[in-house]
C-alpha cells in the first residue's frame, strides 16, 4: 500500500506540482482504488463491452418503440463521405465581430469532433468497418489541429469543444483504428490534456471549499471533461490516473462552487442546465463501474429539485444569465430522466414528462445530444419507478445555499400554477450571477408577468453589463435610482426567514449588504397568502434622504393608473395586478418605458422580443420609505376573475389591508421586523403577518412567527409559531411545524370534549385551551 501512495505521490508532482500534499494523498489513495476496479480495455465511457450484446438487441428492436426510428437513425449517421471541416481560425472574445468568430470557432470545433463521436458509436452498435474508417478520419482530422495552451487561453470553448467528443470517439472506436491512429490520436489527447490539466486543477483544491470567483465558470464545468480524458486513457499514459481521481474526488468532496446540499445553482438556470449536464455525464459513466460517492451526496440527490421548482413548463422568467425567459427543453427532460434512474426518484421523471419535450436530436456541447438520447432511453428501459403525481410535493422549496425561495400554487400544472421565485443570495452577483438580491420573478397562467430584464449580445456587451447585471434590471428596488454591486462575491443578500405550509408561503430577505453604504435597511418581505396572491412588504433606509424607486419588468406594456396606485400587466390570457397600499395615492409618481440604458446593440435587438419597465417612484425624498404592495395574479377568462378590491387599514402598529369580493372578506397583516407587531382591525398581531379569510361557514386563519394574536381568535404561543387554521362553530383545526416542543394556549369559543394531535390538553373554566405540541408536523383537532 506504501508504494501505491508513494507512486501516487510521484506521479501527481509530475502533473500537478501546485497540488496541496493532502490533495496528492486523497488522489494516490483512489488511484490504487481505479486499477483495481477498471481493465484495460475499451468502451469505458457510459458504454462497456459487457453492454454491447444488450445495447445492439435494443437498437434492433428500437424501431418498433414509439419515437423509436429516429432515436436509431440518431444512433447511424448516413455513411456519406462528408468533407472535413476546416480547422478553425484563432479569434479573441470581447466585441460584437470578434465574438462571432469565436463563437463560429468552438462551433466548428464540436461539429467536427461530434461526428467522429457519432461514426464511433455507430460502429460500436454495428461493428460495420464503414462506420469505424470514417470515426478514424475525423479522428485524425482533429489530431492535425493545432490546439495548444495558446489555444485554451484564446478560445477555451474551442478547447474543450474539440475534446471532449473527441476523447469519446476514441474510446468507443478504439478497437476500429489502426495502432498508427491509436498513436496519433493518443498523443493529441494526451498532449492537451495535459494543457487541461495545467489550467483546472490549480484553481481548486479537494480539502477545502473555493469561494466563488467570476473566473471558476469554465473551469469547473471542465472538470468533467478532465474525468472522461482519464479514464478514456487511463491506460495510455501515467497521467491519466491522477486526473480521473482528482477530478473523481473533487466532485465527491468539494463540487459545486455555485451550491450546496440544498440542490441549488446560483449563476442560475441557464447554468445549472450546461454544467449539470457535463458533469452528470461524467459522474453516471463513473456509477457504471460502482463508483456512485458522489451521486450519493445531499447535492446530487436535490438538484433535480432546483430544476423541477424553478424552471417552469413554458417559457417563464427566472434568475441569472440568459434566464429572462427560459423555456424547457429535450436536454433539460433528458437531465431529469437519469435523475430519477441515478437516484431511483421517480419525482424527477414526473417532472420530465410534465414538460412534454421530445429527446434531444442535435449535437450541441452544451446539452445531452443525440447519443445521450438513444443511450439514456436504453438505460431507462432498465429501471422501473413507480408512477407519482408532482401535487405530492410540498408546493414551496428553499433552497438555502443560494438564497432562492420558490413559491407555487399548482407545481407542475402550466394552466394554473402560480409561481415567485425570490431571491437573496450569500453568492452575491459574482459569475453569470446578477445584482438581483431581493428580487422575484412571477410566472402564472402559462405566462411570464414579472421578468428578470435585459439580454446578452455576448459576454460583457455594454448592455450587458449596463442593464442586464443591474439592479435596475429587476423587480427590486433602487436608492436614487442606484442598485447594488455588480461581479461582487460580497455583494450578498440573505434569506432570514422562511415558513411554509400547506395554504402559504413566507420569506424575508436582507439585501442591505449588497446595496452597500447607500442602504441601511433593505428588506423584503414576501407573503403568499392562501397560494392565490402575494403581499410584499419593502423596508427601505438610507444614510442620507433619497427618491426610492420599486421596478417592475415584463414582456407587454403594462396599464398604469396613478389615481389608484395601480400597475396591471398582461400577457396571453393571464394577468397580473400590482397595487401600493403604503404609500397611498400621491406619493408615488408611475413612469414606463420599453427603452434600456445601455440599448441592447441593433442587430440583436431585432431578433428578440421587446420588454416593459415600470418605475413607481417617491416624489419626496425621505431616509427610509415603506411600500405595501399587493400582487393577484388572474386570468381574463376562467374562474380566477379579476383582482378584488382592496384598501388599506388604518394600524397603530404595522400594515393591514382588507380584501372584499368573491364571496369572502380577507384581511392581511404585516408587520415590520424591528417591531413584529401589528394592531388594526381589531386584531393585535405579536408575530410577522397573519391573514384571515371569513367564510359563511366559519374562519380560515394564518399566522407568521406568532407568539401572541387577540381579536376574534385568541391565542399564545410559549415560542414563535408558524401555523394555519380553521375555526367553526364544532372545531378549531390547527396544522403547524413547530422546531422544538411547544405550548399553545387558544379560545376555541366551545366547550372541547375531544382533542387529537396533541401531547396533552386541558381546559379552563374561561374557556382557554391549554396544549403541549411536539416538534415537527403536528395536525391538532378541538371538537365541541
Amino acid at each position: 500500500m506504501k508504494k501505491l501512495i508513494l507512486l501516487g505521490l510521484v506521479t501527481l508532482s509530475m502533473v500537478a506540482p501546485a497540488l496541496a500534499q493532502s490533495d496528492g494523498e486523497l488522489v494516490a489513495g483512489r488511484v490504487a482504488q481505479f486499477n483495481a476496479a477498471l481493465a484495460n480495455e475499451h468502451p469505458r465511457l457510459l458504454i462497456r463491452p459487457a453492454d454491447l450484446p444488450a445495447l445492439r438487441a435494443f437498437l434492433k428492436d428500437l424501431p418498433s418503440q414509439p419515437d423509436g426510428a429516429a432515436l436509431a437513425k440518431l444512433a447511424l449517421p448516413p455513411l456519406d463521405s462528408r468533407a472535413l471541416i476546416p480547422e478553425p481560425k484563432p479569434a479573441r472574445n470581447g466585441t460584437l465581430e470578434g465574438t462571432k468568430q469565436w463563437e463560429a470557432g468552438y462551433k466548428a470545433a464540436n461539429e467536427t469532433a461530434a461526428w467522429a463521436q457519432r461514426y464511433a458509436l455507430a460502429w460500436l452498435l454495428t461493428e460495420d468497418p464503414a462506420y469505424g474508417r470514417e470515426a478514424a478520419r475525423w479522428l485524425m482530422h482533429l489530431a492535425s489541429w493545432d490546439i495548444t495552451r495558446e489555444t485554451y487561453r484564446t478560445n477555451d470553448e474551442l478547447f474543450i469543444q474539440s475534446l471532449r467528443p473527441m476523447i469519446f470517439a476514441y474510446d468507443w472506436a478504439y478497437a476500429a483504428l489502426t495502432p498508427e491512429e491509436r498513436a496519433t490520436v493518443g498523443k493529441a489527447l494526451i498532449a492537451r490534456m495535459e494543457v487541461l490539466a495545467s489550467q483546472i486543477q490549480p484553481k481548486f483544491t479537494l480539502t477545502r471549499p473555493t469561494a466563488p470567483d467570476n473566473s471558476l465558470s469554465h473551469p469547473m464545468r471542465f472538470i468533467s471533461t478532465l474525468g472522461q480524458g482519464g479514464l478514456a486513457l487511463f491506460h495510455e499514459t501515467k497521467r491519466a490516473p491522477g486526473w480521473l481521481a482528482w477530478s473523481y474526488e473533487y466532485y465527491l468532496r468539494q463540487f459545486p462552487v455555485w451550491g450546496g446540499p440544498a440542490g441549488g445553482w446560483a449563476e442560475g438556470l441557464n447554468y445549472w442546465n450546461t454544467g449539470i449536464s457535463q458533469h452528470q455525464r461524467f459522474l453516471e459513466g463513473m456509477a457504471l463501474f460502482g463508483f456512485k460517492e458522489p451521486l450519493a451526496r445531499p447535492f446530487w440527490r436535490n438538484t433535480p429539485y432546483f430544476g423541477i421548482y424553478s424552471l417552469m413548463p413554458y417559457p417563464g422568467s427566472s434568475f441569472g444569465d440568459l434566464t429572462n425567459i427560459m423555456g424547457p427543453s429535450g436536454s433539460i427532460a433528458l437531465m431529469m430522466e437519469k435523475f430519477a434512474v441515478l437516484n431511483a426518484d421517480p419525482y424527477p421523471l414526473a417532472y420530465a414528462k410534465a414538460l412534454r419535450q421530445k429527446p434531444p436530436a442535435s449535437f450541441n456541447y452544451y446539452t445531452y445530444d443525440g447519443a445521450d438520447s438513444f443511450l439514456q432511453r436504453f438505460r431507462t428501459a432498465q429501471a422501473k419507478l413507480p408512477e407519482v403525481k408532482l401535487t405530492e410535493l410540498p408546493q414551496s422549496r428553499y433552497f438555502d445555499d443560494i438564497g432562492v425561495v420558490a413559491m407555487h400554487s399548482a407545481l407542475g400544472d402550466a394552466a394554473n400554477d402560480i409561481m415567485l421565485g425570490f431571491r437573496s443570495s450569500p453568492q452575491g452577483s459574482a459569475s453569470h450571477g446578477f445584482a438581483d438580491q431581493n428580487s422575484f420573478v412571477l410566472n402564472a397562467f402559462g405566462q411570464p408577468l414579472a421578468i428578470n430584464s435585459g439580454y446578452r449580445e455576448f459576454y460583457d456587451s455594454p448592455h450587458q453589463v449596463g442593464w442586464s447585471r443591474q439592479t435596475k434590471a429587476k423587480n427590486a428596488v433602487l436608492f436614487d435610482g442606484e442598485g447594488q454591486r455588480i461581479k461582487d462575491a460580497t455583494a450578498t443578500g440573505t434569506i432570514t426567514r422562511f415558513a411554509d405550509g400547506a395554504g402559504y408561503s413566507f420569506a424575508t430577505g436582507n439585501a442591505q449588504r449588497a446595496y452597500g453604504a447607500r442602504a441601511e435597511r433593505a428588506l423584503r418581505h414576501v407573503f403568499f397568502v392562501n397560494r392565490r396572491y402575494f403581499v410584499i412588504l419593502d423596508e427601505d433606509a438610507a444614510p442620507e434622504a433619497v427618491k426610492y424607486q420599486w421596478q417592475l419588468h415584463a414582456r407587454s406594456p403594462m396599464t398604469l393608473s396613478p389615481e389608484r396606485n395601480e400597475i396591471v400587466q398582461q400577457q396571453g390570457n393571464a394577468r397580473l395586478t400590482v397595487r401600493f397600499l403604503q404609500p397611498g395615492v400621491g406619493a408615488l409618481v408611475f413612469s414606463q418605458t420599453d427603452a434600456f440604458e445601455p440599448p441592447v446593440i441593433e442587430s440583436y435587438r431585432t431578433k428578440m422580443p421587446n420588454e416593459w419597465h415600470v418605475t413607481a417612484e417617491t416624489n419626496a425624498r425621505s431616509k427610509q420609505q415603506d411600500f405595501l404592495t399587493l400582487l393577484y395574479p388572474w386570468k381574463a377568462s376562467g374562474e380566477n376573475g379579476a383582482a378584488p378590491a382592496s384598501v388599506s387599514i388604518p394600524a397603530e402598529k404595522g400594515y393591514a389591508m382588507r380584501l372584499s369580493g368573491q364571496g369572502s372578506d380577507e384581511i392581511v397583516l404585516m408587520a415590520r421586523e424591528s417591531e413584529k407587531q401589528v394592531d388594526a382591525a381589531g386584531w393585535k398581531l405579536d408575530g410577522m403577518a397573519a391573514s384571515f379569510v371569513t367564510h359563511a361557514d366559519g374562519l380560515r386563519f394564518t399566522l407568521i412567527e406568532a407568539t401572541r394574536l387577540a381579536g376574534p381568535v385568541t391565542l399564545v404561543s410559549g415560542a414563535p409559531i408558524s401555523l394555519e387554521g380553521i375555526r367553526t362553530p364544532q372545531e378549531v383545526a390547527l396544522v403547524a411545524r413547530p422546531g422544538d416542543a411547544v405550548t399553545l394556549q387558544i379560545m376555541p369559543g366551545f366547550v372541547v370534549t375531544r382533542v387529537t394531535g396533541a401531547q396533552s390538553w386541558q381546559q379552563a373554566p374561561d374557556g382557554l385551551v391549554t396544549l403541549r405540541l411536539a416538534a415537527g408536523p403536528v395536525q391538532v383537532s378541538m371538537q365541541k
